[in-house]
């Protein structure tokens, strides 16, 4: 960098940039340069820092640029694979050319991502025992095993891979044999792990990293490399998943999965298969008890009475693991599978056990499926624990953390110390001249009878006024499933609904068949990118607040009345109004795009939080008239 100081980020983003070369149209961006060099200062002197940076801002580069030039080792964590795509194949190759020419980089993928010889060769060996429908899929395995040189299963998904094929040729942690295992020399997540040691950048996921902090946290090994510094990106998805690694769950398809691999791994003797057989017995009783207290609600709080009455069903299943678990070892095989029974009998054990105000049981039953949860209802702790005790450079970012230009919230909920820096910079874009906010005049209230009916006719309406192109989102799948089934026989675009497909064919046919209508609930809220005119509006339903029967949900609310705080005040509106800003995050991703945010709930202007979305939403104008959902995409046709 001809002996410039490599602190300085207005050398590396500024006018005199070494990107301007590579980037067409290159301009510095302010609050880009603000935020490079805010994340330079938490890297130097390794105080944690929490950004929101606006869409446009380019927080990737502004993270990605300091942690280069100070030469640390950096792990970069991402909620999406969209974004692990693009700092893998996009920023990171362009700071190599301009910034750091012996730059090496990794990406490092959970273990459902990695082919496992040792699953895979045994049942090669005995195809009769693979699931059906995975014929195709082995027999295209036979050739790629030879060929691959990652074993990463991302490069043939959708070649006649099942999921149930793809759970039998992988390893979980329980599954794996780690330094036992036969195969190790090979293993294709150990090739990846060493790149990873030998990178300076480390792209991987939440819940990959913040499962590596619980195996550190409970001295079980690693599975990612020693690092200096970490940066969060897509921060807003962290508590979420942290809730998910830090707590245990004993479900019906754990138990199965295990006794499955019992069939196939332990050997045919007596002892062995009779063990099996009562731990199966056993756990039918848990699960039908367990299934029946849960159907009906899907997920439900397990209170001391709930408890108690799944108490004896637990402790059969725990003594029929205990009884499974003598009559294992010998071979590397059995003792991992007895490790395995052991783990769910202590799961079981602390789930029956919750801890009043800081961990919560809860009962999930999806179809025949059926799970025994204990979640924190607090992260901060556990972060504090396994990662701020030990690391100060840390940083956290997203386009929307602060409901209304507020981090504390998010420190709070994220448990990071005190003295960790804070900054908001705002979006490059004009929102008050790309974007306008429509919330009709008369309709009738969320829990109205007639709610699905009117919701379908203003859909229907402003998709006339859009030319379809929108993405129309539900907070529940019985409204999705209700309208999109009203609609989708009147309208003359194509159409596409969430489970259809996987997300990421939906979202190419959404782009390639415009205009196109997605009908999608809350997992297209976040972490979608289409910039262009293929998305010009975001219809919501009604404001995406958290079902406030939800156990976890409940159980934060409790702890924020407790405290002497109004836990729909302190918790439910801003997380609302945090989805309400990543739907709108959807539809402006470059400085030229246009777009409309319909939300068809009257509660914004009807109730006194509403003001708190409005406010949160600004410089975003509003309308109630649909004339002027009309002007606004005239105005687009006039420009076009």
């Amino acid at each position: 960098m001809g002996g410039k100081n490599p602190l300085d980020m207005g050398a590396f983003l500024g006018d005199q940039s070494p990107l301007k070369e590579k980037i067409k149209g290159f301009s510095p961006r302010e609050g880009q340069i603000q935020m490079a060099e805010a994340v330079t200062d938490c890297l130097s002197k390794e105080i944690p820092l929490l950004v929101e940076a606006g869409t446009g801002t380019g927080k990737t580069l502004a993270y990605l640029t300091p942690a280069v030039a100070l030469g640390l080792k950096v792990v970069v964590s991402t909620g999406t694979k969209n974004l692990q795509d693009q700092v893998n194949n996009k920023e990171l190759p362009l700071l190599r050319n301009c910034v750091k020419p012996d730059l090496r980089w990794a990406v490092l993928k959970g273990r459902a991502n990695y082919l496992c010889l040792r699953r895979y060769e045994a049942l090669a060996a005995q195809p009769e025992l693979a699931l059906a429908g995975g014929d195709k899929g082995l027999e295209m395995l036979e050739t790629w095993v030879k060929e691959t040189r990652t074993g990463d299963l991302d490069q043939v998904r959708g070649k006649g891979l099942t999921s149930q094929l793809i759970s039998e040729i992988t390893s979980n942690s329980e599954q794996c044999l780690g330094g036992r295992c036969p195969r190790r020399e090979s293993c294709f997540l150990m090739e990846a792990r060493k790149k990873a040691a030998e990178a300076d950048i480390v792209v991987v996921n939440h819940h990959l990293f913040l499962a590596d902090l619980k195996l550190k946290s409970e001295g079980h090994g690693e599975a990612l490399p020693r690092y200096q510094a970490v940066v969060f990106d897509e921060a807003h998805l962290m508590a979420d998943v942290a809730t998910q690694v830090f707590g245990v769950s004993v479900s019906r398809r754990r138990l199965s999965v295990l006794l499955r691999d019992l069939g196939k791994e332990a050997g045919q003797s007596a002892a062995v298969m009779q063990a099996g057989a009562a731990c199966e017995k056993a756990g039918a009783g848990l699960f039908a008890k367990l299934l029946s207290l849960a159907a009906p609600a899907g997920t439900m709080a397990l209170t001391s009475k709930h408890l108690e009455k799944l108490a004896p069903q637990g402790e059969k299943l725990s003594q029929a693991l205990e009884g499974l678990i003598t009559t294992l070892g010998g071979n590397e095989e059995q003792e991992a599978l007895a490790e395995r029974a052991k783990s769910i009998v202590h799961d079981l054990k602390a789930v029956a056990q919750p801890v009043a105000g800081f961990t919560v049981a809860w009962a999930q039953a999806r179809g025949k499926g059926v799970a025994l949860n204990l979640s924190p209802v607090e992260v901060g702790p556990h972060l504090e624990a396994a990662l701020y005790q030990e690391y100060g450079a840390l940083v956290f970012t997203s386009a929307t953390l602060a409901p209304a230009g507020d981090l504390e919230p998010a420190r709070a909920r994220l448990g990071l110390p005190y003295e960790s820096k804070k900054l908001v910079v705002a979006s490059p874009f004009d929102p008050a001249h790309q974007s306008l906010l429509y919330v009709p005049k008369t309709m009738p209230p969320p829990q109205a009878r007639n709610f699905v009916q009117e919701v379908a006719k203003e859909v229907e309406s402003l998709l006339e006024l859009s030319g379809g192109r929108a993405f129309v989102l539900f907070t529940s799948y019985r409204n999705l499933e209700a309208v999109s089934r009203l609609l989708i026989p009147e309208l003359p675009y194509h159409c596409l609904v969430q489970g259809q497909a996987p997300r990421t064919s939906l979202l190419e046919k959404f782009v390639k068949k415009s205009p196109s209508v997605l009908f999608a609930t809350s997992s297209f809220w976040q972490g979608v990118d289409v910039p262009g005119e293929e998305l010009s509006a975001v219809i919501v339903d009604k404001l995406p607040f958290s079902p406030p029967d939800d156990p976890l949900v409940a159980a934060r609310m409790e702890k924020l009345e407790q405290d002497g705080k109004s836990g729909f005040a302190h918790l439910m509106v801003p997380e609302a109004i945090l989805t309400l800003r990543q739907g709108l995050g959807r539809l402006l991703r470059t400085a030229e795009d246009r777009g409309l945010l319909a939300v068809l709930d009257v509660r914004l202007f009807t109730k006194g939080y509403g003001r708190r979305f409005l406010k949160a939403l600004e410089p975003i104008p509003h309308t109630r008239k649909i004339e002027d959902v009309k002007a606004f995409f005239n105005q687009e046709k006039t420009a076009g």
